[in-house]
């Protein structure tokens, strides 16, 4: 059970919730009402697989602490279906690692895939530590799954908060929250790779800190990604919609009603700003220091919102830092950042936010087949890092 001071809180929450959160909700509603379903769920062939209709974990009811009884954006309302997604691959379990005292758990990876994605890649990194591989689209729901999610909404928040609920009673000593394939452009690495990222990473760092992104290069994120109050509003950044607006606008148009919904009670940041895209190591002293009684909340919020999971998914990912005790805008320097959070010191760092031969934003967000003995215009290439076959 939580220390007292975490039931507390709860309290705190609850309350909080109750007098700021009905209110909240309601303009919540009543806003998108107005906008003439323009902020639909996108039928696109990536956005298809990504935002494959989700279902509910087998028998178990959603319990918000404000009313989400209404439907929810991108299929029916909550209903409960069993098996909702799947755990691919769990090894590991009670693994105890150096350090841990007997009877806590150890560390632990909490990767958020797809059926079909290739995680084989996980199995010789970290040693000793669990894999809760989470697979949640459609093709892989397993009546009876271990691991499942209320549905599947929001990217990788869904699976994130899920599992922070579930095991809120005892979470491992230190959790990585992960995508699941190896090679991905957002990966901090000179050849996007994941390998080198988790074998380097510093423990001792994580635990001083409590939270360690594992991004440090600012492209994409710091120093100002968003900007609630920003005039002109922000236009023009990435691939338009129907509605002639991006993800990046659209997440900065409705960040402040949904960070207002997320922390009742709490001041809208006028700048947020953290390197991208929602991977990062937190402790469990570090999640607990929110009481368990504010994931449900973030999650029923999750459930409810009629944002398209592009944009609540970005909302969340500008937002996991300061749910772990960050300040709104988190870009430390790249030298410190790279030096402390995985040993790479010394290096040569021509502005504060960029390292030479760490991270080159590339041109496309799908690597090329063969990737990264393959490179963009199908001829070969030598691997710049040390990630191995």
């Amino acid at each position: 059970m939580p220390p007292p001071r975490f039931e507390r809180a709860a309290l705190r929450w609850l309350l909080r919730a109750a007098l700021l959160g009905t209110v909240g909700f309601a303009v919540w509603g009543t806003f998108f009402e107005r906008g003439g379903g323009r902020y639909e769920r996108e039928e696109g062939a990536a956005e298809a697989k990504q935002d494959d209709e989700g279902v509910l974990r087998g028998g178990e009811d959603v319990a918000p602490p404000f009313d989400a009884t209404g439907p929810v954006s991108g299929g029916g309302a909550v209903e409960s279906a069993s098996g909702v997604g799947a755990v691919e691959a769990l090894s590991g379990a009670g693994a105890v690692e150096s350090g841990v005292e007997a009877g806590e758990r150890g560390n632990a990876l909490v990767v958020v895939s797809q059926h079909g994605d290739d995680v084989t890649w996980l199995e010789g990194v970290l040693p000793g530590w669990e894999r809760n591989v989470y697979v949640v689209d459609g093709e892989a729901l397993q009546e009876g799954a271990r691991l499942g999610i209320p549905r599947n909404k929001g990217r990788e928040g869904m699976v994130y908060l899920s599992f922070i609920i579930d095991n809120y009673d005892r979470l491992p000593n230190v959790t990585l929250f992960l995508h699941s394939a190896r090679y991905q452009w957002h990966n901090d690495d000179p050849d996007y790779d994941g390998i080198p990222i988790l074998a380097n990473l510093r423990l001792a760092h994580v635990h001083a800190h409590g939270y360690a992104n594992l991004r440090c290069a600012w492209t994409l994120g710091c120093p100002a990604e968003i900007q609630p109050g920003r005039q002109p509003p922000l236009s023009g950044t990435g691939a338009a919609n129907d509605d002639g607006t991006t993800d990046a606008e659209r997440t900065e148009r409705y960040y402040t009603e949904a960070f207002r919904a997320l922390f009742p009670g709490e001041a809208v940041p006028d700048v947020v700003g953290v390197g991208c895209c929602a991977q990062f190591a937190a402790t469990r002293h570090t999640i607990l220091s929110r009481p368990l009684a504010a994931y449900i909340h973030y999650r029923a919020w999750l459930l409810a919102t009629p944002l398209p999971d592009a944009v609540s998914g970005r909302v969340l990912e500008y937002s996991w830092h300061v749910i772990f005790g960050q300040e709104a805008v988190h870009c430390p320097p790249a030298r410190a950042c790279y030096c402390d959070t995985f040993g790479y010191c010394g290096l040569e760092c021509p502005s504060v936010g960029e390292c030479v031969g760490r991270y080159v934003l590339p041109p496309y967000a799908t690597l090329p087949e063969g990737w990264p003995d393959v490179a963009w215009g199908g001829e070969r290439r030598e691997r710049i890092g040390r990630g191995g076959g």
